[in-house]
């Protein structure tokens, strides 16, 4: 089965970039999120500005409605000559959709190009889509949570230009419920006194960026991970989600991950959160994804 359910929505659009800037300082910029994802139709692309961080946000309030928007697929033999325009559409405030029907291509770069009537303003970005990859046969039906067999991930091999593959890994629980919450997460739900929507939160737990040099790499290309334990949220049936990623959303991620606290770096020398993007900031990225079902079995007391 393939999906996408890597969790990687905008959280910087109240602040420019997660710059923290006095006030009086604040200049109003144009915020962008789509991903293209490997045979899958072309995506919808959100458009907004940013806010001030003493605003009330809502995006409805930010939303942008008179953007000229357009996806270009780039000429494979002239990375500087356009293949083909897909021209996109409003259909909700700050919502674009494409209005022909076009299933993303592995390893062709796609552009993004935003205008606006009356100015001189414009957006754009490109990225080049991952190759296609599979889960192969073998992931284990079920497991038992921090039992003596670890669960184990093999990826096909895959190709993306001028780099190894990075992945992101999600394990997506179909039960989400405080009683199925593995022990780690119990403690931490119980000790922030957590709500329904931090369940919701917790459902979708992703791995983090692991580079294809932490795989075992199987004589036929292939890839092999043991899953940590630590990615699974709760008991019962989960979704396991693997995601190789752009260039795009590999700077993001990892400059998003610093601004968050994942760095022993002080706050003078943490850098900005990286776009990608020319007169906008956000994501254009694209990602290619497969999806496998496991079961996570309580452990057996003595």
């Amino acid at each position: 089965m393939r999906t996408f359910l890597i969790n990687l929505l905008l959280f910087c659009t109240v602040i420019v970039s997660c710059d923290v800037y006095p006030q009086d300082d604040y200049e109003e910029l144009y915020v962008v999120e789509s991903y293209l994802i490997e045979g899958r139709e072309l995506p919808g692309i959100n458009i907004s500005t940013t806010a001030p961080a003493n605003a009330f946000y809502t995006f409805e309030d930010v939303a942008v409605e008179d953007a000229v928007v357009e996806i270009r697929l780039m000429s494979d033999e002239n990375p500087n000559e356009v293949e083909q325009v897909f021209p996109y559409t409003i259909t909700n405030p700050g919502r674009y959709s494409s209005t022909i029907s076009h299933f993303v291509q592995p390893l062709r770069t796609y552009e993004l190009y935003i205008t606006f009537p009356n100015s001189d303003e414009e957006i754009s970005a490109q990225t080049i889509v991952p190759e296609t990859f599979q889960i192969m046969e073998g992931v284990q039906d079920s497991v038992v949570y921090q039992g003596s067999v670890q669960l184990e991930i093999t990826v096909s091999e895959s190709f993306y230009p001028g780099r190894q593959n990075i992945f992101i890994f999600n394990s997506i629980s179909l039960s989400p419920t405080i009683e199925n919450l593995t022990p780690f997460y119990y403690g931490f739900f119980e000790d922030s006194d957590g709500t329904p929507d931090d369940l919701i939160l917790l459902a979708n737990n992703n791995s983090g960026i692991i580079n294809e040099g932490n795989f075992e790499i199987n004589p036929d290309g292939s890839f092999t991970i043991k899953y940590p334990w630590i990615g699974f949220s709760f008991f019962g049936d989960n979704l396991l989600v693997a995601n190789t990623i752009d260039d795009n959303v590999y700077d993001y991620v990892r400059s998003q991950s610093v601004q968050l606290g994942g760095s022993s770096l002080s706050p003078g020398e943490i850098q900005n959160v990286i776009h990608n993007i020319r007169g906008a900031v956000g994501v254009f990225g694209a990602i290619a994804s497969d999806t496998v079902t496991t079961y996570v079995k309580r452990p057996i007391n003595p």
